[in-house]
């Protein structure tokens, strides 16, 4: 019963927060316009992203052009697949490489967190644009994820806290017990 109490009570938190930070940003966003969204992480002519990618990936990873494209640069290796993926993360989150990478083998102090969150990404089966719209812009989907991953000390956690509530690969939709506990806060 107590344990039911401190759960009610987190989530009644957590629901305040979101609430109250949504009242307080009516009719207000914080996202950019469309216009403003980057597209592609590397940009430019044929020519400029290739020189682009070569200064920015391939001397950062300490690699050539053919550690990510076959030999014609015509199409991509595994790892080159995986790179683009992860240019996705760094459009959704405005950064660039060097925020999670410090060359080949060796990686920043945020890239414990980047590997956190590509899971929780595999896991619900979403990509870091449903949550993130640039650096330290959140959609609101990611401002009440983000309050449910404090509220539940995710960083300690894991991802697989989410699932006591959320279905795996159903872009966090929610379980009998996710729905029973949001009911309860919504006094249904």
């Amino acid at each position: 019963m107590i344990n039911n109490m401190k759960i009610i009570n987190i989530f009644s938190i957590a629901f305040l927060i979101v609430f109250t930070s949504e009242l307080s940003g009516a009719g207000q966003s914080d996202l950019p316009e469309p216009d403003e969204l980057i597209e592609y992480y590397l940009k430019g002519s044929r020519d400029e992203k290739s020189r682009q990618c070569r200064k920015e990936v391939a001397s950062l990873f300490g690699g050539k052009c053919t550690s990510c494209h076959n030999d014609d640069v015509t199409d991509f290796t595994e790892k080159g697949n995986r790179a683009k993926e992860d240019m996705k993360a760094a459009i959704a989150i405005g950064v660039t490489c060097e925020y999670c990478h410090a060359g080949k083998e060796h990686f920043t102090d945020k890239f414990e967190m980047a590997v956190n969150m590509f899971r929780l990404s595999e896991m619900m089966d979403v990509e870091c644009n449903m949550c993130h719209k640039g650096k330290g812009i959140l959609t609101p989907q990611g401002k009440t994820a983000k309050t449910a991953m404090l509220v539940e000390n995710w960083v300690e956690t894991g991802n697989e806290k989410c699932l006591e509530c959320h279905i795996e690969k159903k872009q966090f939709e929610l379980n009998s017990h996710g729905e029973s506990v949001l009911k309860t806060l919504i006094c249904e």
